[in-house]
C-alpha cells in the first residue's frame, strides 16, 4: 500500500484517468495493476483517497457538509434509477 496520502491520491488519479479513457484502457490498466500488485487493493485504496479529497474540496466550495453532499448524490442516483426503470 502507498505510504502517504500523496501516493494514494496519485494512484486514484491514475485509476480515474484510465476509467474515463474508455473500457480498453481501463481493462489494460487493471490487468497491469493486478499483475504488478497481485490484487487491486491499492487501486481501490487510491480511488477512495481521491474521492475523499474531492468530497472534502466540494464541501469547502459549497459550504455543505460531506454527509449532505453524499445524501444529495444518493438521492440523485435514486431518481435517475427510478426514471430509467420507468422508461424500460
Amino acid at each position: 500500500m502507498p505510504a502517504n496520502d500523496y501516493d494514494r491520491v496519485r494512484l486514484g488519479i491514475e485509476a480515474m484517468t484510465a476509467y474515463i479513457s474508455g473500457n480498453d484502457l481501463m481493462t489494460t490498466y487493471m490487468t497491469e495493476r493486478r499483475e504488478s500488485d497481485g490484487n487491486l487493493d491499492q487501486v481501490a485504496d487510491g480511488s477512495t483517497a481521491l474521492c475523499a479529497l474531492l468530497l472534502n474540496q466540494l464541501a469547502h466550495m459549497t459550504g455543505k457538509s460531506e454527509p449532505e453532499i453524499l445524501q444529495e448524490i444518493a438521492r440523485g442516483l435514486n431518481r435517475t434509477e427510478q426514471t430509467e426503470g420507468k422508461e424500460r
